[in-house]
């Protein structure tokens, strides 16, 4: 199946997993209503349990799978979801790509991750986990590289990779703007390129296929890739200035609390972080809301649903 016929150009967002006080349980009611707050907005795809703003490392494989469940309920027809497969175990990650596709998941994601010891694969290495990953699953796979959460590879290595002809997307998260060149002149057309955020701009401009980013960053975004689809630059550089601030001006405590924090204020609450992990304090919370309050932002996703 061809990268085309699965994604397409423009913002891939991460739901969030909000959770029930103080434990691990996914709070399943403010899941559908960020869901059906994504499926008014119409992405390219919508992860669940993905990467780590999704936090779905402390979620077991029946949470992770009821994730898909709740996602493919609530979203319309033809929006793809792309279910996180990631594990240590390539066992485990085969068997959660089996689940998603018999729940409707259109892709299964994979971080690169170091070796269950905590080496970094070698470059046979990782193409081997990753053919083998590909080989089995009855989904085309989007393979994420992020250093934070696994192992950075290399262009090449990635681009081995992405020759599969069931890997049909990238998400790179080094932030590397000389590493993302590479990418999507090695990489796009055989697989779709994805970012991050703050990198959407000059990956729709270099002509890669846009960014992989959390709920919050989704409105921002799909006003910017619409600008550049129509040609209209200026506006499109303006408003990558958004991302210049957001998040980064509030991640002291990491990406994640920032950006659960954000959805709250834009009409969407998802609760802070899993227990019993901080979220953002009050004066960091009262920036934040100013900062919204001058990209028009704030409950944006109640506004959308009146």
């Amino acid at each position: 199946m061809s990268a085309e016929q699965v994604l397409r150009r423009g913002s891939v967002v991460a739901a969030l997993t909000p959770f029930v006080r103080d434990g691990t349980r996914v709070d399943r009611g403010r899941f559908a209503a960020q869901i059906e707050a994504l499926g008014r907005a119409r992405p390219v795809a919508v992860t669940v349990g993905a990467v780590e703003s999704q936090e779905f490392q402390v979620l077991g494989r029946a949470a992770r799978l009821g994730l898909v469940d709740a996602a493919v309920a609530g979203l319309p027809a033809g929006t793809p979801v792309v279910a996180g497969v990631s594990s240590p175990s390539l066992r485990e990650s085969i068997a959660l790509a089996r689940e998603g596709a018999a729940r409707g998941a259109a892709v299964a994601a994979a971080v690169a991750s170091p070796k269950p010891w905590g080496a970094a694969p070698t470059p046979d290495e990782a193409h081997r986990w990753f053919a083998l990953l590909a080989d089995a699953s009855p989904l085309p796979i989007l393979l994420y590289n992020n250093p934070r959460l696994g192992v950075d590879l290399s262009v090449e290595t990635i681009a081995r990779i992405c020759a599969h002809p069931n890997v049909v997307a990238l998400k790179e998260t080094s932030r590397d703007e000389g590493k993302l060149l590479g990418l999507v002149t090695r990489v796009q057309g055989d697989a779709h390129v994805y970012t991050n955020m703050e990198l959407l701009f000059s990956t729709l401009l270099l002509g890669g296929s846009g960014a992989m980013l959390p709920t919050p960053g989704l409105p921002v975004a799909a006003r910017l890739t619409a600008h550049v689809e129509a040609g209209e630059i200026d506006e499109a550089a303006r408003l990558a200035r958004f991302f210049a601030d957001f998040p980064s001006r509030w991640t002291g405590l990491g990406f994640l609390p920032a950006v659960k924090a954000a959805a709250g204020l834009m009409g969407c609450d998802l609760g802070p972080p899993v227990y019993p992990w901080s979220a953002l304090d009050a004066a960091s919370v009262s920036d934040l809301r100013e900062f919204l309050a001058t990209w028009e932002l704030l409950d944006h996703f109640t506004e959308e649903s009146a």
